[in-house]
């Protein structure tokens, strides 16, 4: 009665198929154009044909097949599932586990034969000329708080975790966020109520494609494109084939492909993303190409949308209607309707007094190298502005040692590595500077433009070089300037160079000259401060695994002792290395 009394007013939405909403349009740009009546129609023809109360992988390609199955799995009272990657293996896991599977896919070429023995497969062919104004009983009511939907994270901390929610839940998410952009877009001819279509450039299979492209669409009607455009020429015909006012869900990665197209979007109300931190900058860049407001997305898997702001407004976040958030140190927890609550959050928050907030970082990516602290996320933000980069990211190698430096892994043109370090340094705390620049043909990003840290654990491992000879020596100098930013605190008045940073200099050295990672120091003995301006002098001795190190400088007519040590190794990545 509660769930019933919380979806009052649904009976006339394109969900569950209300009369007056039926002959409108559903899909567009495909092949065929759809309206909810044809899909409908489709869903049921569908539904019949599944086991009731069973278990349906929907493995559809086309937006027109996913949302035929998706409504046929609801009307059934299937588990609909959303594997976590496209893997056999990881299926075939989900498929043994759960109660009469069956397998939908709308090209029989999708189907692999080992999935034959595991579940029923069916494969999904419709035209939409079948359905009439006749067809009877399309309307339907649905068990609001039976579970219905079975996704995974994106593993971008580790192994996907499986979420499940019912109906209701994803129902009271579109309804909130459709609320919220209503608030962002206000009055006049770029309301929500004006849009006519939703461009989605991210797949339906995730959370925020789901929510924004398909939960979005049934609770308020809006016709949603069947092609999903990547590169901006793509996204501008799209844009233009519309039909009307569009809204643009995207990643930050398509945002920034846009802002270095220059391309303009034309009948656009506005650009909803997430899925990664979006610079300010950047944002600003997208309104002015569109002339419309870029709205950020604060949400997860495990909740839907928590969160939104205007990011080119550089304000904070504004929590989403029915979201609380509550400190309960050290941990944030989240409440809402649309989502299991309480939930624990893994990110840093700084709060208002009004509630809203900026986001610190997350707790897994916060990094403290050398006493020093910094968010990853944040460090990805400002790499992202670094001139030339195609795609990058900063990885922290998981060797537990308390030497690891950061590795920027990038793809596209060569960088020239001094550029890029200086322009780095201008902008971040140099001890977190990458030692190593490793050059792929690709990031492994998902389609929701995720990095899951296997991925990146499996890139880095694949590109460290074989080691060198058994023993090396190997000799640099370096020299500390005396408006380094160290020296002012260490020590008034009478400044000498820190020891970590005399440190940091001789490991990035044997790393560029000997072509080795300083994984542990084993012994290191200071016996003279470096002062500013002096020219250190590293003599090395390497050896199979480690590392014997000298640094001294000439003083007073004489070469003074500053510190010796041991260290072990490991072999370096390569500065440029193409995959």
């Amino acid at each position: 009665a509660v769930a019933n009394k919380r979806m009052h007013g649904l009976h006339e939405t394109a969900l569950l198929g209300g009369p007056s909403i039926l002959d409108q349009r559903a899909i567009s740009g495909g092949a065929h154009d759809w309206n909810w009546r044809q899909i409908h129609t489709a869903a049921a023809q569908l539904a019949a044909t599944l086991d009731a109360g069973g278990t349906v992988c929907n493995l559809c390609h086309t937006r027109a097949g996913f949302l035929v199955t998706w409504l046929a799995c609801a009307r059934r009272g299937c588990m609909q599932v959303l594997p976590p990657s496209s893997g056999q293996a990881d299926l075939i896991a989900i498929l043994d586990a759960a109660p009469a599977p069956t397998i939908v896919v709308d090209d029989a070429a999708l189907l692999q034969p080992a999935w034959a023995s595991h579940a029923r497969c069916l494969v999904w062919a419709y035209q939409p000329a079948a359905a009439s104004k006749s067809t009877p009983h399309l309307a339907w009511a649905p068990d609001w708080d039976a579970p219905a939907l079975s996704l995974y994270t994106s593993g971008s901390t580790g192994a996907p975790e499986q979420q499940v929610k019912t109906l209701g839940q994803l129902v009271r998410g579109a309804q909130i966020l459709a609320t919220r952009l209503d608030e962002h877009l206000g009055a006049g001819n770029k309301a929500l109520a004006a849009v006519d279509t939703i461009v989605c450039s991210v797949p339906q299979q995730h959370m925020f494609g789901l929510e924004s492209s398909v939960m979005l669409p049934l609770v308020r009607g809006i016709a949603v494109m069947e092609r999903r455009p990547l590169l901006p020429l793509d996204v501008r015909a799209a844009m233009e084939g519309a039909g009307g006012m569009a809204i643009w869900v995207a990643t930050p990665l398509h945002l920034r492909a846009l802002a270095q197209s220059r391309q303009a979007l034309p009948h656009c109300a506005a650009a909803l993303v997430s899925t990664m931190p979006l610079a300010p900058a950047l944002a600003a860049q997208v309104e002015a190409l569109i002339e419309a407001p870029v709205i950020e997305i604060y949400g997860s898997t495990e909740t839907g949308v928590m969160a939104t702001r205007r990011t080119a407004q550089a304000g904070p976040w504004q929590p989403a209607g029915g979201v609380h958030f509550e400190i309960a140190a050290p941990r944030t927890l989240v409440s809402g309707s649309h989502f299991s609550s309480p939930r624990q959050l893994a990110d840093e928050f700084s709060f208002d007094a009004s509630g809203c907030f900026e986001l610190l970082g997350r707790q897994a990516d916060l990094l403290k190298i050398a006493g020093r602290r910094a968010s990853l996320a944040h460090l990805n933000l400002v790499l992202q502005d670094l001139p030339g980069l195609d795609d990058g990211v900063f990885y922290l190698p998981a060797s537990g040692s308390p030497t690891a430096r950061l590795v920027l892994i990038y793809a596209g043109a060569p960088l020239d590595r001094a550029h890029t370090l200086r322009w780095l340094r201008e902008r971040m705390d140099p001890i977190f500077l990458p030692r190593s620049l490793i050059r792929v043909e690709r990031l492994p990003r998902a389609d929701n433009g995720k990095l899951a840290r296997t991925a990146l654990d499996a890139l880095y491992d694949a590109h460290v070089p074989a080691a060198p000879p058994a023993t090396a020596t190997i000799a640099f100098d370096f020299q500390v300037g005396a408006t380094h930013p160290s020296l002012t605190g260490h020590f008034p008045g009478r400044p000498v160079v820190p020891g970590v940073l005399l440190l940091d200099h001789v490991m990035e050295g044997v790393r560029a000259h000997g072509g080795m990672d300083i994984t542990a120091l084993q012994k290191v003995k200071f016996l003279s401060p470096l002062l500013p301006g002096e020219i250190a002098q590293v003599r090395c001795e390497l050896g199979a695994g480690r590392v014997s190190f000298r640094v001294s400088a000439v003083r007073d007519g004489g070469l003074i002792a500053l510190t010796q040590g041991t260290a072990s190794t490991r072999p370096s990545c390569a500065m440029q290395v193409r995959a």
